[in-house]
């Protein structure tokens, strides 16, 4: 071959190098970036819809925790990508108690907690109120005691958990009955030893809300009395949550939002299946549930009334000295209000 075959031979081979390169690189090219997105997807997906969020929450074993328990059996968590772990406390003071360990990421709360842990401490908020009550208390007396009506109450022993409603409905209900608390004797007792407590005679009288209700008049029978109360004690049953938490999580906040309208939405539309979670939730019996069943409203909101009721707790436990402080708390410190805006704006009626 003469130096100028080699060179064409040459010439050619390195053209066919310098098209075919350039044709593999791209295919290359393209093979990794198809695999990139692919995985970008991939994982995009699995962010949204295969790994949930894990979030524990506090639920206190009560008649207006019924939102928290369709949303469970239902499925209202996991169709909003969470993970919930539900931890049962007997009352929302536990609960709150239990929030504020670290033991629970949310925890349900009445009023009357919030109201005492707002003297001493400004690191948690309120996100939403999913449920109120003008006859969740009840005041379940002895009838051997000579209880007939509130006034009888006078002179007698009362049982009641210091610091939660069943405390701060006495105090109002011995009011609506034009008497002071000095003229009871208040025991302060376990909201679960309640009914017992009443059962063994410790006390004359108790206040204490379902499924505890039904417990103490079936642990009397007879000698078992419900004390008539009207309208004069609204309960809010609400969501607590660190503030930190909430800055840090906004989301899982949204989310459990989401699934508690769904829940408000399902006891509307669905009301014996509703009864019937409740029912096996607190084993009680739905007809035990009913009658209480209409006078709860449920529903997620933040509304002004929220805040007026709180003052005036805090107004009534500093009258009777179950506090050491004079000044009533600024309750807007204690409300967190983005989570609801961001789900549902038009429930906030609170005036900022």
């Amino acid at each position: 071959m003469t130096n100028s075959d080699k060179a064409k031979q040459h010439f050619e081979t390195h053209t066919l190098m310098k098209k075919a390169v350039p044709v593999w690189l791209g295919a290359l090219f393209v093979m990794v970036t198809l695999l990139i997105v692919g995985l970008s997807f991939v994982s995009c997906r699995s962010d949204e819809t295969g790994i949930r969020k894990k979030v524990t929450v506090g639920v206190s074993t009560s008649f207006l925790s019924i939102p928290v328990y369709i949303a469970q059996k239902q499925g209202f968590f996991s169709d909003e990508g969470l993970d919930v772990t539900l931890k049962e406390y007997t009352s929302g003071k536990k609960a709150t108690q239990a929030l504020f360990a670290g033991e629970v990421g949310i925890s349900t709360v009445i009023d009357m907690p919030v109201v005492f842990n707002s003297f001493e401490r400004q690191d948690f908020c309120i996100f939403a109120t999913f449920g109120c009550s003008y006859s969740i208390v009840k005041i379940i007396a002895r009838k051997d005691s000579g209880i007939k009506t509130g006034a009888d109450l006078k002179g007698k022993k009362v049982g009641a958990n210091r610091g939660t409603t069943s405390h701060f409905f006495l105090g109002v209900f011995l009011i609506h009955n034009r008497l002071s608390i000095s003229e009871v004797e208040i025991i302060n007792i376990e909201i679960a030893d309640l009914p017992s407590a009443l059962k063994n005679g410790e006390v004359d009288a108790i206040s204490v809300w379902q499924p505890h209700t039904k417990k103490a008049m079936q642990l009397l029978g007879d000698n078992s009395i419900e004390l008539a109360s009207p309208e004069i004690c609204r309960s809010n049953f609400n969501f607590a949550v660190m503030k930190m938490f909430a800055k840090e999580h906004p989301k899982i906040l949204q989310k459990l939002l989401r699934a508690f309208d769904k829940s408000a939405t399902f006891i509307k539309n669905e009301r014996e299946k509703s009864l019937e979670i409740m029912a096996t939730s607190l084993n009680l019996d739905k007809d035990t549930i009913r009658p209480t069943w209409d006078n709860v409203i449920f529903g997620i909101s933040l509304d002004q009334s929220l805040l007026v009721g709180w003052d005036d707790i805090a107004r009534w436990a500093i009258k009777n000295r179950l506090v050491n402080k004079k000044q009533i708390p600024n309750y807007l410190n204690y409300i967190c209000l983005d989570a609801l805006e961001a789900v549902k704006p038009n429930s906030i009626t609170i005036i900022r």
